[in-house]
């Protein structure tokens, strides 16, 4: 487990879920859709394997989680953003990762959410374990990298083979053209973001997170979504959700 003081020099915070019921009913929407026994999903062929994690969080989204998951650590968040009012991303993501020996990699590379949205230097991330998640596949963050500033970090966007724009990959959260860092982050100094059982990590927007590749024999389950202060909202932010059609953001 990270220390402490680092976690809260990097804006980490570990929310408690006020009760069991929202985490639980959210396991059984996946386990619904993806078995216990995962050997016939760890070999599945890419393409079909991303449609069953869309159909996974298309029925998520429908049983609107955000807010259910909001609501159980509420009192964090109006701590964490000095405020009683924020907005929500009106679409969760799922995240599936199957290990890397079972195909591709599965895992969302280095980032902070200013890299593909305006107005998101306020945004704070809501990442919840779900299943299967060890400290060999979770998501990884480099230490107190919130304060590193925009214009020392230097990206490329390279295209993403496996993924088109408005493709089902794109629509559970894989870029068609994602930035990777090439200088500016010592992404050698990582962390693993180990939140204990019935939590959920709230952290800053800006803190470099990702590369949480799947070197556990198991699917890595995990849901988040993002949510931004009232104070920080504005127009220019993003308008719409791909994966729903629905505005980006709506009042909490």
């Amino acid at each position: 487990m990270p220390d402490p003081d680092m976690l809260s020099a990097s804006g980490v915070r570990f929310a408690r879920h006020q009760t069991p019921g929202t985490l639980r009913d959210l396991r059984r929407v996946v386990d619904a859709v993806f078995p216990e026994d995962e050997s016939r999903l760890i070999g599945m062929e890419i393409g079909a394997y991303r449609a069953l994690v869309l159909e996974a969080q298309t029925e998520l989204n429908a049983k609107d989680f955000v807010r259910r998951l909001c609501q159980e650590v509420r009192d964090d968040i109006v701590e964490a953003i000095g405020e009683d009012r924020f907005y929500i991303q009106t679409n969760l993501y799922l995240r599936a990762a199957r290990p890397e020996s079972g195909g591709s990699p599965e895992a969302i590379g280095w980032h902070r959410e200013t890299f593909y949205g305006p107005n998101m230097e306020r945004s704070v991330n809501i990442w919840t374990p779900v299943r299967g998640v060890s400290e060999r596949n979770t998501l990884r963050f480099i230490p107190k990298s919130q304060s590193i500033p925009e214009a020392e970090i230097q990206t490329v966007s390279v295209a993403d083979e496996l993924t088109e724009k408005g493709s089902v990959g794109n629509r559970i959260g894989f870029l068609y053209s994602p930035k990777v860092i090439q200088s500016g982050v010592d992404l050698d100094n990582s962390q693993p973001m180990q939140v204990p059982e019935g939590r959920s990590a709230l952290f800053p927007g800006l803190l470099i997170h990702g590369a949480g590749h799947n070197l556990d024999n198991r699917i890595r389950f995990s849901v988040d979504f993002r949510i931004l202060p009232f104070s920080a909202y504005a127009s220019t932010s993003k308008p719409y959700h791909l994966a729903s059609g629905k505005p980006y953001f709506e009042l909490f």
